[in-house]
């Protein structure tokens, strides 16, 4: 090879860089049945969403792997799985956590026309309650007490059904994060054809963050600097407005 293609090869490879780190394509794992954050028909969603974009300002591609959410912690030990998604390093997972990516919002959603004042977790014990799966495991040893000596208490996979069974005054108190609560007001009236109510959100949770956990620790920190993009450039509040409209229900 002549001494002016030597010169220029590495100018070439160079210019090529970008394209053959963003050929490397992640498969993420992410929990089902957990609109808007994360809605499988789509492959789309505000956890979707977050990641696909973070990942790419990292020049790095993603695959969503959809899977029960009781599922995910497992799913590390696959080969074939790169991260996860909507996790948390409480959960005992040996992996390379990234930094929170979405909050939770929790809250104890009761109907207006009921007027019932709540203020404390403890005061939930007197009613009748619907839950997000696994809810006992992420809002704290409180909560946790309370649910143990409700007799009343319950969880369900399908949150659609939480919002069905409070319109119908089967349960008192709904418990779930007030995005997917709003969102399921949606399918109420488009798959039920049933009509909702207004309704009262009571914050007696934190907020809980969630992380993405990596196989690899370098691509959990090429991760993070692409979220801090995201959050720098207002992607991020973007993505979040895009699944939030301006009639959402109350």
């Amino acid at each position: 090879m002549s001494r002016p293609y030597r010169l220029l090869l590495p100018v070439v490879l160079l210019s090529l860089y970008p394209m053959l780190a963003a050929a490397q394509v992640l498969n993420v794992a992410f929990g089902e049945s957990l609109e808007p954050y994360v809605m499988p028909q789509q492959a789309a969603g505000i956890e979707v969403d977050t990641v696909r974009e973070a990942l790419r300002a990292a020049g790095l591609g993603m695959q969503p792997v959809f899977m029960a959410q009781q599922r995910l912690p497992l799913a590390l030990k696959s080969p074939h799985i790169d991260a996860i998604a909507t996790i948390r390093p409480d959960s005992g997972l040996k992996a390379a956590y990234s930094e929170p990516y979405v909050y939770y919002e929790d809250v104890a959603i009761t109907l207006r026309s009921r007027n019932l004042q709540l203020r404390e977790v403890a005061e939930l014990g007197k009613y009748s309650i619907s839950a997000f799966p696994l809810a006992t495991q992420y809002l704290g040893a409180e909560f946790a007490r309370m649910a143990a000596g409700n007799p009343r208490y319950g969880e369900t996979g399908n949150q659609v059904d939480q919002n069905r069974l409070l319109y119908r005054h089967l349960v008192d108190v709904v418990v779930a994060d007030h995005r997917i609560f709003k969102y399921m007001n949606r399918r109420v009236v488009s798959d039920f054809r049933e009509l909702v109510q207004p309704v009262s959100y009571h914050p007696l949770f934190e907020k809980l963050p969630y992380r993405v956990a990596f196989r690899s620790a370098a691509l959990r920190d090429r991760f993070n600097r692409g979220l801090a993009t995201l959050y720098d450039n207002g992607l991020h509040q973007r993505i979040l407005q895009r699944y939030q409209e301006p009639d959402d229900i109350d």
